[in-house]
């Protein structure tokens, strides 16, 4: 009794050296990255990798599967994950032999926290930790509880809440938006509008583009490239050129509200100049025209289906051609600033593909002449580094003033290319 009594009490000594022995140094990593290293059975290649966890090799921003069910878990490793999470945990660790009375000595701990192989002189005994019992087993059995790994599960992409999966770009359609910038990130965007409508609102449309016209991708268009560079996590700056009276818009974002914890909303604002070249009359050549932009995107991510987007927007000189109020002059036409509140919306359908749409009503300011308010509509796909968007408006304008005050009748077809380069 006294023997079994001290043999229970050294196997028990020997399964904590199994647990430090196995435990592996990672200070130098993220605070959650070091807490997954230093389980004794996560696997060597996954200790140091940003990629454990974040789609971006170098960390940051939205997390891959692994690392959504470790946020799940309250970043804690438990049997249970190790058991749904076979790629990345080891099923047993071994420890070193040592040398004892009755022969050579290991211990194989498993990683269900509750069960330990202990082979002592050529025998095999499996250990409960929790229940404090011990038994012999034949070497089959302990070969088979140390070899045989959990069944893996079955891992589907989740939704995951769209401020850390997003289904969209810094720009909705043509509306601005709340996502983050990180810093040192650069980020293209192109945007093609055809000019050829397929739908036009209220009444026939003899000219509408069908199948047989390829629904107006053959038509003329407006093709426009533009940048975006993170300068911290919270600034931005863009720089973007349409061929549209050869606009060029210069931008600075600034990030105000992230929604997390007890921040109900995300929030930022943006300013940006736009410089048109336009013919002066009275000069009888072409001059630059300026327009400056401030913009206020606020949105709220509903679970992981649906962001809602209100952007009030003011355009001061928007009209460069602002007159003396008349019998035969629109009064829209008069005013030179511009007041817009945009709303827009994104309702994913699947992991990485949404719908979106816009509407940008002109609430104060210049109105042109038998222009409608902007309305935008889109299905739209986004990978780890790309968003690509098939869009339907009513708008020929992509910059903050001219998409809101371009809006006819007419609705054509056309896409928004978002890359990520870094």
């Amino acid at each position: 009794m006294f023997w079994k009594r001290g043999l229970r009490r050294r196997l028990l000594l020997l399964v904590s050296a199994a647990y430090l022995a196995s435990a592996a140094p990672a200070w130098a990593l993220p605070e959650f990255l070091v807490r997954f290293a230093r389980d004794p059975f996560s696997r060597p290649e996954f200790r140091s990798q940003c990629s454990t966890c974040h789609i971006n090799p170098q960390g940051a921003g939205p997390r891959n599967p692994f690392g959504t069910a470790f946020e799940r878990n309250d970043h804690l490793v438990t049997p249970e994950f190790r058991q749904a999470w076979p790629s990345h945990f080891v099923p047993s660790v071994t420890t070193a032999p040592v040398a004892s009375a009755q022969g050579e000595a290991r211990a194989t701990v498993l990683a269900n926290e509750r069960d330990a192989i202990l082979e002592i002189g050529g025998e095999r005994y499996r250990l409960n930790v929790r229940e404090a019992r011990l038994e012999k087993i034949t070497p089959e059995e302990a070969a088979r509880l140390v070899a045989a790994p959990p069944a893996p599960a079955a891992v589907q992409e989740p939704k995951l809440p769209l401020r850390d999966q997003p289904t969209f770009d810094h720009t909705l359609v043509n509306l601005p938006t709340t996502l983050p910038f990180e810093r040192g990130s650069l980020s293209l965007r192109f945007t093609h509008r055809f000019t050829q409508p397929v739908i036009r609102a209220g009444e026939d449309c003899a000219g509408c583009a069908g199948l047989s016209d390829l629904l107006g991708f053959d038509s003329f268009s407006f093709s426009s490239l533009g940048g975006t560079y993170g300068i911290t996590d919270r600034v931005a700056v863009s720089v973007y050129r349409t061929p549209l009276e050869r606009n060029y818009e210069f931008g600075g974002t600034f990030q105000l509200l992230r929604q997390r914890g007890r921040e109900p909303f995300s929030a930022a604002a943006r300013l940006s100049v736009e410089s048109r070249l336009l013919f002066n009359p009275d000069a009888g050549e072409d001059e630059r025209f300026q327009t400056a932009n401030l913009a206020f995107p606020v949105s709220r991510a509903i679970s992981d289906l649906a962001e809602l987007f209100v952007v009030p927007m003011v355009s001061f000189r928007a009209n460069p051609l602002a007159a003396e109020p008349g019998p035969f002059i629109a009064e829209g036409e008069t005013r030179s600033h511009q007041g817009v509140v945009g709303l827009g919306a994104s309702i994913r359908v699947r992991p990485r593909t949404a719908l979106v749409m816009e509407w940008m009503p002109r609430v104060a300011g210049y109105r042109p002449s038998g222009s409608r308010n902007t309305y935008s509509f889109g299905i739209l796909r986004s990978t780890n580094r790309h968003v690509f968007e098939l869009v339907l408006t009513n708008s020929v304008g992509t910059t903050t003033s001219r998409t809101p005050s371009t809006g006819s009748s007419d609705f054509a077809l056309g896409f928004n290319l978002y890359r990520r380069l870094r």
